[in-house]
């Protein structure tokens, strides 16, 4: 019943973009605006002539140059991805670079660029937030903050902060959750952020960034229903919206695994090391004939490259949990979350799954 249900709203997405602007949108694909920009193996440092800053994680290298009190300022954090040269036209901003990695981020990274954006977004000067990441990272934090911010403030994650400073700086950014924006200029609400570039059918964009800079919406202000004010995780697991728990409970071990012949046994001695398995079902159909299940720790069934597949409970075995139209990496986010909060039983991941 719940396949059907997501499958006829896609149907119904669909039916929208052939009525709406987007079906153009992927000519941008191969076409993109000439911004000036850099990969990011160092920060620039600005003039005098605006009033952006530039800040390093550990205070060094930064300049003095700030904005006047009465204005609101957009912080741009940097953990990888590609910054601009020169920023002549971004008043107003402030550039903060934690690192620069060209590897996808690991749970603990993603907490602690997280707490650097909970207390930028709790600042009243703080007009919302920019975070930079490479591409293997784009689809990981977009998710992340997604289910760990529930904030009215535009969060934008994306891998060229000159796509997402003009998302970030519009109206019309606010009551959407996390967004990310694509290497296209694709605007997607950061539940449905593809894996890729080129994974288009992975997620609807809600937005595109034209070659003016113009922001084109395709859908009014809202929030997908896994992180709606009305939804279980915001009701029932209000603790999940929260930076600092990996400090409390340690961080949790939670491999991708594809389907194959494990026996049971090997399974369950995993648990003493692991938090949890995200298992990559191998299947044609969103059906699975993997046996891969335990009753030590939770085991979820995710589909990779096959959007329309969703995987529900009773297409898994007895024993594991499907992951519904989430990605495997989704999958591995959610429930590595869920792993730091104490939140491991199958019933209670049933309910927080899609």
């Amino acid at each position: 019943m719940k396949f059907q249900v997501v499958l006829s709203a896609l149907l119904a997405c669909s039916s929208a973009v052939v009525a709406s602007p987007i079906e153009n949108l992927f000519k941008y694909r191969a076409v993109k605006a000439s911004h000036s920009k850099n990969i990011n193996s160092t920060l620039p440092a600005w003039n005098g002539s605006n009033s952006s800053n530039v800040t390093y994680a550990n205070g060094t290298n930064s300049t003095t140059n700030t904005t006047t009190a009465e204005s609101s300022q957009l912080q741009i954090i940097v953990t990888g991805g590609q910054v601009p040269i020169t920023n002549s036209s971004l008043t107003h901003t402030n550039y903060t670079r934690l690192f620069n990695s060209s590897s996808a981020l690991n749970i603990t990274e993603l907490y602690n660029v997280a707490r650097v954006v909970n207390e930028t977004i709790q600042d009243k000067s703080s007009a919302g937030a920019v975070v930079v990441a490479n591409a293997k990272s784009l689809e990981a934090v977009s998710f992340f903050f997604s289910i760990i911010f529930d904030t009215e403030k535009p969060i934008v994650v994306t891998e060229d902060s000159a796509y997402a400073i003009p998302v970030a700086n519009n109206k019309n950014a606010t009551k959407r959750g996390v967004l990310s924006v694509t290497s296209d200029k694709l605007v997607y609400s950061g539940v449905f952020t593809p894996p890729t570039a080129c994974s288009y059918g992975a997620g609807l964009p809600v937005a595109i960034v034209d070659d003016q800079d113009e922001v084109k919406w395709f859908f009014d202000a809202s929030k997908p229903t896994l992180i709606s004010s009305d939804s279980i995780i915001r009701k029932e697991y209000s603790n999940f919206t929260t930076p600092y728990g990996l400090l409390e409970n340690g961080v949790p071990i939670v491999p991708i695994v594809y389907d194959g012949g494990y026996s049971s046994s090997l399974i369950d001695s995993l648990s003493s090391a692991v938090q949890g398995l995200v298992v990559v079902s191998s299947g044609s159909t969103n059906s699975t004939s993997s046996t891969i299940e335990s009753t030590e720790i939770p085991v979820v069934y995710a589909q990779a490259n096959t959007p329309l597949n969703f995987i529900d409970n009773k297409d898994v075995p007895k024993n594991a949990v499907g992951a519904g139209y989430l990605s495997p990496i989704k999958a591995q986010i959610l429930l590595s979350i869920a792993a730091v909060n104490g939140v491991t039983s199958k019933s209670a991941l049933e309910s927080i799954f899609p």
